[in-house]
């Protein structure tokens, strides 16, 4: 991500929360309501975690006048902490674990196992939130099962 904001994220999280929040609400199923409750959840970890990259950008912001801070700050931006979790690293699922990492001769790899994505209908209305996510934020979360 090229121009990362997070400022604009937040704004952009929030706003989305909300409307799980509203969508939670209409669900009929307790599995639609759950899901609901983990994207919540996974939105509160993504804010918490913008907080965290603005208070490093300010501190990064502030040394560049110093003599290696305007080399930190532009390798910084070249993929932030958030960007690696959050957008790099591929699909999040909310239900089952599809990444995991393995060990081979000391190094480590991450595996991306066989998964099948829930159909939209048992979503109830939870796809298009996430494809809203994935669009507007650059996040690709999922529904998922192993």
């Amino acid at each position: 991500m090229s121009d990362f904001n997070p400022v604009g994220l937040i704004h952009t999280t929030e706003r989305i929360r909300a409307k799980v929040l509203f969508n939670r609400y209409y669900c009929d199923t307790g599995f639609a309501r759950d899901l609901h409750e983990t994207l919540l959840e996974k939105l509160d970890q993504m804010v918490g975690e913008l907080h965290a990259e603005l208070a490093t950008e300010r501190e990064l912001a502030a040394n560049r006048n110093t003599e290696d801070g305007e080399e930190w700050y532009r390798i910084y931006h070249i993929c932030t902490c958030f960007e690696h979790l959050w957008i790099e690293s591929g699909p999040i699922s909310l239900l089952d674990q599809i990444h995991i990492d393995v060990e081979v001769d000391g190094e480590t790899c991450r595996v991306t196992r066989n998964y099948t994505l829930v159909p939209a209908a048992e979503l109830e209305g939870l796809g298009e939130i996430l494809d809203r996510i994935r669009r507007e934020t650059g996040v690709e979360l999922v529904a998922a099962r192993v």
